[in-house]
């Protein structure tokens, strides 16, 4: 597989998880959208920067991976409150119309970065930094509910 392709497809399932531990009830509380949105501004502009060419599809695949693990993730976990559930679509369409111009603005600072020696010379470095981003989110959603217990 090429080094592009598996970097498209893993800005897709990065952005489409990191919303994941937000949803997820009951959650950890981890600051409101700030978590998510950094979570895809890291891993599109990180991923823009390791990769060759492409820039205008690790952006799609940014902005529609963040739009259906919003989908996905409220298909799994349906909030059980009434009136949490009837915020659903409002909360979608907002976080959904959010993440587009994070997805637009890490992919322009992942450009620059390309562009910069700061890659050439710690592409290692650059590589752990998407790999620890990218397992955040699945990292969480699997520790959610122990922590949740040892919280109370």
């Amino acid at each position: 597989m090429q080094r592009n392709t598996l970097l498209i497809v893993m800005v897709a399932a990065g952005s489409a998880m990191c919303w994941w531990p937000k949803i997820i009830p009951p959650n950890l509380d981890l600051p409101g959208w700030k978590t998510p949105l950094i979570l895809i501004a890291l891993i599109t502009s990180l991923g823009t920067a390791l990769s060759d060419e492409g820039a205008r599809w690790l952006m799609i695949a940014s902005v529609l991976g963040g739009v259906a693990g919003i989908f996905c993730g409220f298909r799994l976990w349906w909030p059980t409150d009434a009136i949490d559930a009837s915020l659903v679509p409002f909360g979608i369409g907002l976080s959904a119309l959010t993440s587009i111009p994070v997805s637009v603005i890490a992919v322009g600072a992942g450009v620059a970065l390309r562009e910069s020696k700061i890659v050439t010379n710690n592409r290692r470095l650059i590589w752990c930094a998407f790999f620890t981003c990218f397992a955040f989110a699945p990292t969480v959603v699997a520790l959610t509910p122990r922590l949740v217990i040892l919280r109370k």
